[in-house]
């Protein structure tokens, strides 16, 4: 979510949390959904994996949980388990090979608290300590995964101006980082660095900004004596959010001012003249429209926030109007507003794919946080087919 919401949910969690405490007011989310903020599949298996945050502080604001639901009949998901966790963990990813899945973590009870953790759940099923977790320490607020680069890398973004990284493969990992905090070749410095989304893309990382602006980060600078990792900083980009790549060009959701006019889009960037930079001092600061950067802005719906891509569509969750805007791939060029529009559960967010072992596109995932549901979309007919309500 975006940082003033968790930062507004969070406050209003410490004020609660004496109630909270004492079991008075709020119960524990047990098997519930609780603002489901990621949502993983794995196919193979029939699971669908899932964090449930709690930020909206329905249930004891200490506390959230992580899912693992039986998809066999991918319209009627059932829970396996629930584990209990801290509240407001952020997204997921799932390392199939390894039985693992990655999950950062941003509860502090303490407020002046600079660290927060990355858990590692055991998603083995066959195991005597399914679900069971151990957590890493990373830095304040970390929020977006994605993996991979190299391989078995992770990358984490954070709110304390570095990226971080983990290698899954180690028996015994850490946390490294690259440093973000940089100076603008016009000499300006980019020091408010708070970053809470990211796209891979080879061996180069795109970093929503938190007040504005799209940071592209050479990941070969990681470990690097010296190295100006932040090699561009395409700064018109408003308000970014979610943002994902199809290895082509890199979908950013977002909103703002463009020259007057206040837009809510998906914003279609070519990044295939942003060449990593390996002797650089300084970051080079872009405008996307006199840089030749922008391929097109595509309206979709009130206060958009996640962006999930298929082999034909992208999807966007708009969380004021409890819409998914849908756009045509093949037409992301010339689009100036949505193919079609998506009615779903209350306050849509998370998005997840479900693709059979053949490559066929057939569902779509919405976490919705206000009414705690999944509605389930089917992508041939871009209609909602079914929904989980666990109550």
């Amino acid at each position: 979510m975006r940082r003033f919401l968790i930062t507004l949910t969070i406050m209003m969690a410490v004020s609660l949390a004496g109630c909270a405490q004492q079991g008075s007011i709020f119960s524990e989310p047990g098997d519930n959904i609780a603002t489901p903020s990621a949502m993983a599949v794995d196919v193979n298996t029939n699971r669908l994996y899932l964090v449930n945050s709690n930020a909206k502080v329905l249930y004891d604001w200490t506390k959230g949980s992580f899912q693992v639901l039986d998809i066999t009949n991918p319209l009627a998901p059932t829970l396996i388990k629930s584990v209990e966790t801290p509240s407001f963990s952020g997204q997921i990813y799932l390392n199939v090979g390894q039985n693992t899945a990655y999950v950062p973590n941003r509860f502090s009870a303490n407020d002046n608290a600079t660290n927060d953790a990355l858990f590692v759940f055991n998603v083995d099923e066959l195991s005597t300590n399914f679900l069971s977790y151990n957590s890493l320490q990373l830095g304040e607020n970390p929020y977006a995964i994605s993996c991979c680069y190299p391989a078995a890398r992770v990358w984490i973004t954070t709110s304390s101006g570095e990226l971080q990284y983990v290698d899954t493969n180690n028996a015994s990992p850490t946390a490294g980082s690259i440093m973000i905090t940089t100076t603008l070749a016009n000499g300006g410095e980019l020091s408010n660095v708070e970053v809470n989304h990211i796209a891979l893309l080879n061996n180069q990382a795109f970093l929503s900004r938190e007040f504005g602006g799209i940071m592209v980060v050479n990941l070969d600078d990681a470990g690097v004596t010296g190295a100006v990792p932040v090699d561009y900083f395409i700064s018109d980009v408003q308000n970014p959010r979610g943002i994902a790549t199809d290895g082509k060009y890199i979908y950013v959701v977002g909103e703002g001012d463009e020259d007057g006019d206040y837009r809510r889009t998906l914003t279609v960037l070519d990044p295939s003249t942003l060449t990593p930079l390996y002797d650089n001092t300084t970051t080079w600061q872009l405008d996307k429209n006199d840089n030749n950067l922008l391929v097109s802005m595509i309206d979709v719906g009130q206060n958009p926030q996640e962006v999930l891509l298929t082999s034909q569509y992208a999807f966007v969750t708009n969380q004021d109007d409890d819409t998914v805007s849908v756009i045509n791939l093949a037409n992301v060029t010339t689009a100036t507003a949505a193919d079609a529009t998506i009615s779903v559960g209350l306050q849509p967010f998370s998005l997840a794919l479900y693709r059979t072992n053949d490559g066929v596109d057939k569902y779509v995932y919405v976490g919705n946080v206000e009414s705690n549901t999944i509605s389930i979309i089917d992508i041939p007919s871009l209609s909602v087919v079914a929904t989980y309500d666990p109550d």
